[in-house]
């Protein structure tokens, strides 16, 4: 199995486009078509190692030259049949003052068992208690309510933010996950400016 036969399978096995591999990996879409025909056999070690990031595998099974890959290929099958795929990431959220949730093409990956629709990065810290912090990736399930205690993400006249929602008497509360933030409460009247845009159901840290 040469490179494109393993670029062309991991690009199905992440469900992704040539276009969408293009974008997240940043290898320009003319390089990608150039591997994928097998025109180019033998790209730089920045272009692999771009791609091996955005394909989630090592970069030693972009080198099937010779036994050896053939070998790497034969124990790579846990790599190969992790499920991923693309969803869009919507700008930002804040976790302490909100921000405007701009939407956004980039694209990125996420395992498929995550059942989410989209991705926003978090600014602030108001949500270390649940060990989210500023810039990581929070991955949102689209739904228009959550259980009391559910980390959602939610748009207040026309701002996101991410917090823990509780609903009361005659309102809503939302709660931060760090003491320096005081709960925001809102009554039933007020509630006609909140928006939830879904549940959290994953996060993703740097390192």
């Amino acid at each position: 199995m040469d490179l494109r036969d393993v670029l062309a399978r991991l690009k199905t096995e992440n469900g992704l486009t040539t276009d969408q591999l293009s974008q997240i990996s940043g290898v320009p879409k003319g390089t990608l078509n150039k591997l994928l025909n097998g025109e180019t056999r033998n790209p730089t070690g920045s272009t692999l190692k771009k791609l091996a990031d955005a394909l989630n595998c090592p970069v030693e099974l972009l080198y099937p030259r010779d036994g050896q890959a053939a070998h790497t290929l034969r124990n790579a099958d846990d790599v190969l049949s992790i499920h991923r795929r693309a969803i869009p990431l919507l700008g930002e959220i804040a976790a302490g003052v909100p921000i405007y949730a701009d939407e956004e093409t980039e694209l990125i990956l996420c395992d498929d068992s995550l059942r989410c629709d989209f991705a926003l990065r978090v600014r602030g810290d108001s949500m270390i208690g649940a060990r989210i912090h500023d810039g990581d990736l929070v991955f949102i399930r689209s739904q228009d309510d959550v259980d009391d205690g559910e980390i959602a993400a939610v748009v207040l006249n026309d701002e996101a933010t991410l917090k823990r929602v509780y609903h009361i008497k005659n309102g809503l509360q939302l709660l931060s996950e760090n003491p320096r933030y005081a709960p925001m409460i809102f009554t039933l009247d007020e509630c006609d400016s909140i928006r939830i845009l879904g549940k959290a159901v994953g996060f993703q840290s740097r390192l």
